[in-house]
């Protein structure tokens, strides 16, 4: 499979379903079209295309693999799935035996969210072997307005399910330090970390940690110090007339000069302007 060809203006695009209601317009989600135990021969061909709609697919039975022009091609089996995005270039398939899968396709503004917010990515990820779109499936062929929303809130909390999973089962060793890291963080807000500090708290290269950490937070180390710290300080500033001299001394910064020059970055304005703008919790 790893030497076939392709030729990009060969490319199948694969369009919407017709039959958008107001109810998934209103709730901005909809379950397009779906198939159970669907059934495939080998394929012998890779075939590019691109969908216009979000699918996922789980293979129940057989070995199947997936391509896409980012990478070569990739290996998965029964209890494994496919993830797609709309336009993104891929194609899968059976690999030596009969590929039979679940598949529910999706659209609407709240897969996008989804997508842009990285819950939904392209790839592979293991689903397990309990067929778990088919509770949603049965949902959705619940034709009524309500039948709808609640297949609709099922597929939902899957896809940010499979997202926790997915993320859990990538480098679970590493993420479990970066995790313990972030607990401590939160708990010792007066410590000063710097990112080789973390990292090494993290037994991870510093390169590696910054990748991870990023991967798990959405932001830098530093930068996830400095609003975790902000955010403490907003409460201190709001619950009591402590001094910015004695907040900044809790939260580890040399001075208050320091901390109101991280404090006006991250926040907008500065922590006397803070103090000022919002009523004291008394």
């Amino acid at each position: 499979m790893d030497n076939v060809k392709f030729n990009t203006e060969n490319i199948v695009i694969y369009d919407k379903q017709p039959g958008e209601r107001e109810i998934h317009r209103k709730s901005g989600f909809r379950i397009s079209h779906f198939q159970r135990s669907v059934s495939y021969e080998a394929l012998k061909e890779l075939k590019p295309r691109a969908f216009s709609y979000y699918s996922i697919c789980h293979l129940i039975e057989g070995e199947g693999w997936y391509w896409s022009p980012e990478r070569d091609v990739q290996y998965f089996s029964a209890g494994e799935g496919i993830l797609v995005t709309p336009g993104f270039i891929q194609s899968y398939g059976g690999f030596q035996s009969r590929f039979v899968e679940d598949f529910i396709c999706f659209d609407g503004a709240v897969a996008d969210f989804l997508f842009q917010g990285g819950v939904i990515s392209d790839g592979i990820v293991k689903i397990g072997k309990e067929r778990r779109l088919l509770p949603i499936i049965k949902e959705a062929l619940n034709m009524s307005d309500s039948g709808q929303v609640f297949a609709n809130g099922a597929l939902q909390t899957f896809l940010y399910d499979l997202y926790r999973e997915n993320l859990n089962n990538n480098s679970s060793e590493s993420i479990d330090g970066i995790d313990k890291l972030i607990s401590k963080l939160s708990t010792s807000s007066d410590l000063w970390w710097t990112v080789v500090e973390m990292a090494e708290y993290c037994h991870l290269s510093e390169n590696h940690f910054r990748r991870l950490f990023k991967e798990r937070t959405g932001m830098g180390p530093k930068h996830y110090s400095d609003c975790l710290k902000m955010q403490i300080a907003s409460e201190k500033l709001l619950s009591s007339p402590v001094a910015l001299d004695n907040i900044a001394h809790q939260l580890g910064y040399i001075d208050r000069f320091h901390f109101s020059k991280v404090f006006k970055r991250i926040k907008g304005i500065s922590p006397d302007q803070f103090r000022r703008q919002y009523p004291m919790v008394r």
